[in-house]
């Protein structure tokens, strides 16, 4: 059994829609390069993952990604700031 409805969409609705969505993940991506100004120049995970706005499980996605990390004489991992800023620039640049 086949039902058609028939549905009437305004183009001007549609347009404003996409448009709105565009600029939501544009001021997105531009917040978290932003917010890579604030950081020291080698972050800790935790400072890194409260300066972006972040979780552990996003923080291991990008390091899947490509996202360099190192792990420092005492044991803890931080980031280089400029790697940060080239990675989020390479993988979320609009």
């Amino acid at each position: 059994m086949e039902v058609t409805v028939p549905i009437k969409i305004e183009a001007k609705e549609v347009a404003n829609e996409i448009v709105s969505q565009a600029l939501k993940a544009f001021d997105t991506r531009m917040n978290l390069m932003a917010d890579t100004y604030d950081l020291p120049p080698y972050p800790t995970q935790e400072q890194l993952k409260q300066a972006l706005g972040i979780g552990q499980s996003r923080l291991n996605d990008w390091i899947a990604m490509g996202l360099k990390k190192q792990i420092w004489s005492t044991g803890s991992i931080r980031f280089d700031r400029e790697e940060v800023r080239r990675f989020l620039k390479e993988n979320f640049e609009v």
